[in-house]
Formats: structure tokens, C-alpha cells, sequence
């Protein structure tokens, strides 16, 4: 069964100034996503469009094990944009990143359209929910019609705390909790997403009001599989808090 490709995920939610939306839209597959697979351990990077979200760029790494994110290979690409890069990253706009452990995975193909809901839990309902969504929710979503995958991931706020804040004059917000539910179609996708991760099931479960919910098309994928094993979790994992 295959799952995400690695146990650490980076997601990225953006918007972009209209000024330097073209130089945008050819600078991230062309130079930024291609540097990053570029890096030990990135093996997939995705990027998708708005079809019914508040935010309208969503990106998706993957990388083989969350110590890629704390490598000096990496270190060394973030203290040292390219001139590029250095000229559109002031231009996101409601810019949320997070450095996610992987809690759950499962899937039979990476779908063309997703769903991202992103929570946080009440105060000390942190380990039930976790559990809930591990145990009782996640499960069977990959047997609904048109949906491929399910992933529920985790940031970890000692790797993106340094993150949050004003960087290269873009503001940076970091999420907490992150369902990813991907399918062959939006219709699909938001029918199996409102009936199994509505927001009043997730609240009633431990989450804040407040859930921030958006469906996403995918527009590319650049993908480095070589250095993806079978380790790479394809169900529960051990749980991260």
C-alpha cells in the first residue's frame, strides 16, 4: 500500500501579490521546487491551486525522515536563497508553514484534487483527539469513492518555531494539527471531507472552533524517489503530541 513517501512532511499555504504572480508561477517549478529535491532526504514536492479556499497556493513536501529538516544541507539552502527566490518571497501573502511529523498515512495513488483541514485541539484534549483521528477517523477514508489517500501529520514546533515571524518580508504562521485527504475529484473529495471530517465531528472530538478547511487541485508534482524505502509508513504510526 503506498502512503506518503516519507515520515516528515513540509506544508505551505500562500497567497501572492498580483505584481509577482507570473515571475511566481515560473520561478517554483522551475527553480525553487527542483532546489529543494536537490537537498538529501526531499523526495516529492507538490504544488496546488485554490479550487475552494481562503488561501490560494498550497505546497507539499515530502522528506524521507523529519532530521532532513534539521540537516545542514538544509540549513545551508534556507540561510542562502537564490537571487530568485530572494525577490518573490516578499511577495506571500498569508504565508502558513509547518514541519510535520507523520501520524497517519495511507493511500492507492496521489489524487488530482485536496482536501486540507487544519486544527487545532482544545487545551488538554491534545492526546485524545490525536487518538480519535488515528483510531476512528482516518481509517476506511481510502474505501470512500474517489478518494486516494488519507494523512494526518503533526508540526512540530521545534523545527519551525525559528520559522514564525517576519522572514524575507514575508509574515510566516505556523499551523498545528493538518488532515490531507486527496481524491480524483473535487466532488468527491468535499462530499467524503464534510461527512467524515466535519467540522462539528472534529470539534466534538477535542478540536477549537476555528477549523480552516480548503480544497486545493494539484497542478505538478516533481518527485525524487530514489532514496524512498519501505520503511516509509503506510498506516498508524506512533503518535506525536
Amino acid at each position: 500500500m503506498m502512503a506518503l513517501a516519507g515520515n516528515g512532511v513540509i506544508a505551505i499555504w500562500n497567497d501572492i501579490l498580483p505584481e509577482a504572480r507570473e515571475d511566481f508561477f515560473e520561478w517554483h517549478p522551475r527553480q525553487h521546487i527542483p532546489e529543494r529535491l536537490g537537498i538529501p532526504g526531499f523526495l516529492r514536492g507538490r504544488r496546488c491551486i485554490a479550487v475552494d479556499a481562503d488561501v490560494e497556493f498550497l505546497t507539499v513536501y515530502e522528506v524521507s525522515s523529519i532530521d532532513v529538516l534539521t540537516s545542514e544541507s538544509y540549513k545551508e539552502r534556507l540561510l542562502n536563497p537564490t537571487q530568485w527566490s530572494s525577490s518573490v518571497l516578499p511577495s506571500f501573502r498569508n504565508n502558513v508553514r509547518g514541519a510535520c511529523r507523520v501520524n497517519y498515512t495511507k493511500s492507492h495513488a496521489m489524487g488530482g484534487f485536496v482536501l486540507t483541514v487544519r486544527l487545532e485541539p482544545a487545551d488538554g484534549m491534545a492526546v485524545p483527539l490525536t487518538e480519535a483521528l488515528v483510531r476512528d477517523v482516518m481509517p476506511g477514508l481510502t474505501d470512500r469513492p474517489r478518494i486516494t489517500g488519507a494523512h494526518f501529520v503533526v508540526n512540530d514546533v521545534g523545527l519551525t518555531s525559528g520559522n514564525a515571524g517576519v522572514q524575507r518580508g514575508r509574515l510566516i504562521t505556523l499551523p498545528d494539527m493538518v488532515l490531507l485527504l486527496e481524491g480524483s475529484s473535487a466532488e468527491g473529495v468535499r462530499a467524503v471531507g464534510d461527512e467524515f471530517l466535519g467540522n462539528a465531528r472534529l470539534e466534538k472530538l477535542g478540536a477549537k472552533p476555528g477549523i480552516k478547511r480548503g480544497l486545493y487541485q494539484l497542478e505538478y508534482s516533481l518527485q525524487n524517489l530514489v532514496g524512498a524505502t519501505n520503511e516509509a509508513p503506510s498506516a498508524a504510526t506512533k503518535l506525536h503530541y
